[in-house]
């Protein structure tokens, strides 16, 4: 393939991109609203022409990849799921380190901050809309090896993506398969398995700018021949960051201080690979701080990034998860999959509360979680049908709240004039059945139905201690939900495929405490309906996909939270189901695999969120956006292997501004994102060496803000992101 070939095709991709925001942008009447998606979508079908005969070589093609989180044998061109999937070799080749990262290259996905929605899908924060009120409900989960992480686990861990055999972001309701927490979608991170054909390993050593040092060394063993394999990976992160506390004199407030390891063996009991039992143990000890909050100082900005606190934050926290997996290929068309898992999770924080340097209000708060899970799946593939039937049990033990709020002479322990001390505790229990059959009715016509049965069961007690005035509150709810998904798809030719899709999503409903009234008020389910239109296409060659979604959701019985008559906010609030909201988008994503030396991939994400009925604490937001939903984002990048040790990877990231806090958009709005980062460097038989750069353009730019009114501060404090970081890495493998 020519390199004016090359520059061509990119510079046509890049006219319709152009071409899309414009009309995204475009001054539309709200009766022409669908028009304009299916105006946008259909230019996004037209790229299309991006294809072309001329190849290099009649091998190079983009591999067929199976989608884990679809718990079926599905490719990503068989699902009409919207799925966002990086293989190993694209973590491996760009500056991907953890789920994050991958958030920031994907379509309609976008990163915030822990505890106020670390993610957002489709324009929905993972906390909810209004945020969620209680740690044990989530809007998306992230699973590790076949088991979700908790809520509060999957906020402040940040899995890493060293060895990993693939990651995907399935955008979209996962709820008949995936069950509770997956309204909006689910992050699947998949590590590679033991194997028993050698004893390989790799060894990685990183360092940069900031402080920043990263190693990681993996090993895999054959234990015993055909039958025992053992995999141990462990990882040491550090960095400084760049936000200063000219009151304590810290220089490390931004800090990312991680130890993780994961091990993983696999038993073939007879030798035969139709019998496996796979192990993982994943754990992670953090003395990162999730937040470093920074504020303006007198004359300045929030980019002088200073923490003028005197209470130094701490976050550290540990993880621990455990995962059986059993798979037993009964014969050519049964197959038996049982997953166990195990997670406990812990998180001690102290922070300044006042956000001052004066000693009035620090915070010694905390949060537990404990979650066991069971899955028991029966999957059947024929030639004309697939089907799968499965059971599912969890129970979990969530607990939250403050150890102490006063005054903090000695670092912990509070004081008059303020003192409080709270916990928060749930049990909930599900139990589910849950099925799916896919129908090939014709060669060309395939119909797939889903749909689970779910029911859970909430105890929860709330204990207040405010100054004296003790609240000792507890209730128990059960739910009851049938969540059902349909699919048509229509194999227009061997290699491209149209459909068209239902999916109901579902948030499970809890109890809401009024702590200084005395009152206990549960809440119900929140639902979604969900249309979508699907295409993917992969060319005849296999060198280029294309692949696109468009969506509409209808969103009913909105969880509202609003404090109470007569009650103090944040302690007597009420949640109740009435808010009504739409969203609407595409996502475009790109895959071009130009020659044996250079593979192009694109990605867009257009989404239009909308408040219909919305009142929060009085305030009518219908008609408004949703925070952290930005409604365009888009990335474009590379990897290129000279074939003669020279490589490369760089991708470009646009994100469109947005806001945090519902209540305040303009005092919390978000900046564009213009991130660019890469990886260049020479590679021997068994070692690679090379340079790596992040945020290479140096952008300013927000995870997150919050209005400083609250405090009396001038204008609004947060999270920001990484300055421009760049060193230098080095690979050992064997």
């Amino acid at each position: 393939m020519h390199i004016d070939l090359v520059v061509n095709h990119l510079l046509h991709l890049q006219r319709r991109l152009v071409l899309s925001d414009y009309l995204i942008r475009y001054n539309v009447t709200r009766s022409g609203e669908y028009m304009k998606y299916i105006l946008i979508f259909a230019i996004a079908s037209a790229g299309l022409c991006l294809t072309t005969t001329s190849r290099a070589d009649d091998d190079s093609t983009v591999e067929e990849v199976v989608v884990i989180g679809s718990k079926t044998n599905a490719t990503r061109q068989e699902l009409g799921t919207s799925v966002g999937y990086f293989d190993d070799a694209r973590i491996k080749s760009e500056t991907i380190y953890n789920v994050e990262d991958i958030f920031d290259r994907t379509a309609n996905a976008y990163t915030g901050t822990a505890s106020f929605g670390a993610y957002s899908i489709r324009g929905v924060n993972n906390n909810g809309i209004a945020g969620a009120y209680n740690n044990s409900n989530a809007l998306a989960s992230i699973v590790l090896n076949g088991v979700a992480m908790g809520v509060s686990s999957g906020d402040y861990v940040k899995p890493s993506l060293f060895d990993a055999a693939s990651a995907e972001i399935l955008r979209g309701p996962q709820s008949s398969l995936q069950g509770p927490n997956s309204l909006i979608g689910a992050v699947y991170v998949n590590y590679n398995r033991p194997q028993f054909e050698d004893n390989d390993g790799i060894l990685r050593v990183e360092g940069g700018e900031l402080g920043t040092v990263r190693a990681a060394v993996a090993q895999n063993v054959e234990l015993v021949d055909d039958v025992l394999a053992a995999r141990l990976v462990l990882e040491k992160r550090e960095s400084d960051g760049d936000v200063d506390n000219p009151v304590s004199g810290t220089d490390d407030v931004q800090r990312e201080d991680e130890e993780s390891a994961r091990l993983a063996l696999r038993w073939q009991p007879f030798a035969d690979e139709r019998l496996t039992l796979d192990f993982t143990y994943f754990y992670n000890d953090s003395d990162s701080n999730p937040f470093a909050l920074v504020i303006p100082p007198m004359g300045g900005d929030l980019f002088d990034r200073e923490q003028p606190f005197n209470v130094d934050d701490e976050y550290p926290s540990e993880f621990d998860q455990v995962a059986f997996e059993l798979g037993w290929q009964l014969n050519e068309y049964w197959r038996f999959t049982s997953i166990t898992g195990s997670s406990d999770f812990e998180l001690k924080q102290v922070f300044d509360g006042d956000l001052t340097q004066f000693d009035f209000l620090g915070v010694s708060s905390f949060i537990e979680e404990e979650l066991f899970s069971q899955e028991l799946r029966l999957n059947y593939e024929g030639d004309n049908v697939d089907a799968l039937v499965g059971v599912f049990y969890s129970d979990g033990d969530y607990s939250t709240g403050f150890a102490g709020v006063g005054i903090f002479p000695d670092g912990m322990g509070g004081v008059a004039p303020f003192n409080t001390a709270t916990d928060n505790s749930e049990n909930i229990e599900q139990q589910a059945l849950f099925g799916q059959v896919a129908w090939r009715f014709s060669e060309n016509l395939k119909l797939t139905l889903g749909a689970r049965f779910n029911r859970e069961e909430r105890d929860t007690d709330n204990f207040a201690d405010n100054n004296g005035i003790v609240s000792n509150l507890s209730d128990s709810e059960s739910f009851d939900q049938f969540i059902p998904t349909a699919e048509l798809a229509w194999q227009a030719t061997e290699t491209t495929s149209v459909g068209f899709k239902y999916a109901k999503g579902f948030q499970a409903g809890g109890i809401a405490f009024a702590v200084f009234l005395g009152q206990a008020n549960a809440y119900d389910e929140e639902f979604t309906d969900n249309y979508e239109v699907f295409l993917r296409h992969q060319s005849d060659d296999g060198a280029f996909i294309f692949n696109a979604n468009a969506f509409y959701i209808d969103w009913s019985d909105q969880q509202v939270t609003s404090t109470l008559p007569g009650g103090f906010p944040g302690f007597d609030d009420q949640v109740l189901n009435a808010g009504e909201s739409e969203v609407r988008g595409i996502e475009v994503e790109v895959e071009w695999l130009a020659t044996d030396q250079l593979n192009l991939f694109a990605s867009l994400g257009v989404v239009d969120t909308e408040f219909e009925e919305f009142v929060l604490n009085g305030v009518d937001l219908g008609g408004e956006p949703f925070p952290q939903a930005p409604d365009f984002n888009a990335s474009l990048g590379f990897n290129w292997d000279s074939g003669q040790g020279w490589y490369g990877a760089a991708t470009f990231v646009y994100v469109d501004d947005t806001f945090t806090e519902i209540a305040a958009p303009d005092a919390t709005a978000l900046d564009k994102r213009n991130l660019l980062s890469g990886r260049f460097g020479y590679a021997g038989e068994h070692w690679r060496a090379y340079v790596w750069g992040t945020n290479l353009l140096d952008e300013d730019y927000e995870l997150g803000l919050f209005d400083g009114a609250t405090f009396g501060l001038p204008g609004a404090y947060g999270r920001l992101g990484p300055p421009r970081t760049a060193g230098l890495g080095f690979e050992l493998s064997w």
